[in-house]
């Protein structure tokens, strides 16, 4: 079952002013089954790559599974991830459930932790993080 065109429409509207570039989608963002995953720190020139990416885990994944976030990385940028959050909530908001994994041995905190505790689900490496879990 496809996603409804609402969240499509919330999508397109934060793309005004976007431009995406042959260079967008090898960004730190990646495509991964199940949803997507970020390599590295959340950077601004990365916007474009995650947009196509989660609009793409959208359309393609099944509407009874929860999208999931790997991150694989730690700290970065707080206003991009302030700005992905912003996407991420509005997906949520009509309907989408977000799973965002900490990859093993990975850190997050700063703007990665902006992301993770977006998540419905959550799901931390078991190498510990320092993290409060969700109650």
């Amino acid at each position: 079952m496809k996603r409804g065109s609402s969240i499509g429409a919330a999508l397109a509207l934060a793309l005004t002013g976007v431009l995406f570039t042959s260079t967008a989608a090898q960004a730190g963002w990646s495509r991964v089954p199940g949803g997507l995953r970020l390599d590295g720190e959340v950077k601004a020139i990365d916007y474009g790559a995650f947009l196509h990416h989660f609009e793409d885990a959208m359309l393609t994944e099944p509407g009874y599974a929860p999208i999931a976030i790997w991150l694989a990385g730690s700290g970065g940028d707080e206003s991009a991830a302030i700005r992905i959050a912003e996407i991420l909530a509005t997906a949520q908001d009509h309907g989408v459930r977000l799973a965002t994994v900490m990859a093993q041995g990975h850190a997050c905190d700063g703007a990665c932790a902006i992301l993770f505790l977006l998540g419905d689900e959550q799901i931390a490496s078991a190498s510990g993080t320092g993290l409060i879990p969700r109650q």
